[in-house]
């Protein structure tokens, strides 16, 4: 049976470039995720209906370290997204992430390969 015998001979620079692999991938995810965020709080913001504009005027986004939200600082929002008895749903928040879904693919894919570029670049 013939065998094949494979000699890596930068080991040491390839352990070191993928040591590096978890910190690139916490920025680079930081980074999507604030693409992601102010693209759906933009597509919230359109879609948000308006009788005085101060629902839309409330949108706002916040980050953290591989968080992010989108969401406004009223108190009847909820009642306008998920509807009551009286009103029917108007879910402006969901349709925007709905809307967003191959942005988001995009940005995270481009995470990755962001990441897999830098590696591979040190080796």
């Amino acid at each position: 049976m013939p065998t094949v015998d494979v000699k890596i001979t930068n080991l040491p620079q390839i352990r070191a470039a993928f040591s590096k692999a978890p910190g690139l991938m916490r920025s680079e995810l930081n980074t999507a995720i604030k693409k992601t965020i102010l693209t759906i709080q933009r597509r919230s913001m359109i879609n948000t209906p308006v009788l005085t504009g101060r629902l839309r005027a409330s949108t706002r986004s916040l980050f953290a370290d591989l968080r992010g939200e989108v969401g406004t600082n009223t108190n009847y929002d909820v009642f306008i997204h998920e509807g009551t008895r009286f009103m029917k749903a108007r879910p402006y928040l969901k349709d925007a992430v709905d809307e967003s879904a191959g942005d988001i693919d995009s940005n995270f894919k481009e995470a990755v390969q962001n990441v897999l570029d830098k590696i591979g670049r040190e080796v």
